[in-house]
């Protein structure tokens, strides 16, 4: 079994070439949920590349006391560890354009589905997109979500986890002369 280290290994340009040529040299349209299909699924192939059974856009049980916290939690790739059979990782994938706010939801769903999937040591995964290179978002803010949890909809709170393990990836895209997208790079923008 492949460590949760290798991750960096393997979500790079070149992997991403070879697994999703249309989204590195052939160029995609900006359209619907297209980008983030290729995320997702770029996720979900990393994932089972580094030896994990992975699925993409997962539901995490309705279980425990936070099992009616929100409708429906789900993950765009989870990564099951084959011997011990649990959750090892949870991710999301989602576009940046600059604004704190777009991201912290999808904090705020990485904590709540680990919680639903009892898996307090999977480490949690946040790859951001952008077209071209934006101001970062405040990933300390971001890691304060899941240390310290959050207010949920309906007044509940859903506690942090002090020992979480998250990971930030930003993917940049650019739009080519042909107006196409293409996936131009995949950064490492910390870990706690």
């Amino acid at each position: 079994m492949a460590e949760r280290m290798d991750i960096g290994c393997r979500l790079t340009l070149e992997v991403a070439s070879s697994h999703l040529p249309m989204w590195t040299e052939w160029g995609v349209r900006d359209v619907g949920h297209l980008v983030h299909s290729l995320g997702c699924t770029l996720l979900t192939a990393t994932g089972r590349d580094l030896g994990f059974a992975t699925v993409s856009e997962v539901p995490a049980p309705r279980q425990g006391v936070l099992g009616n916290v929100d409708q429906d939690v789900r993950s765009d790739s989870v990564w099951f560890d084959r011997s011990a059979r649990h959750v090892a990782l949870l991710a999301e994938f989602e576009r940046y354009s600059g604004k704190q706010k777009d991201l912290s939801p999808k904090v705020e769903t990485l904590l709540l589905a680990q919680q639903r999937w009892e898996c307090p040591s999977a480490t949690l995964l946040l790859a951001y997109w952008s077209v071209g290179l934006v101001t970062l978002p405040d990933h300390d803010g971001l890691r304060s979500i899941v240390r310290g949890g959050f207010q949920a909809t309906g007044g509940v709170r859903v506690p942090g986890n002090p020992n979480a393990r998250l990971l930030f990836y930003q993917f940049v895209v650019r739009a080519g002369q042909d107006g196409l997208l293409r996936l131009e790079n995949i950064l490492r923008r910390g870990e706690s």
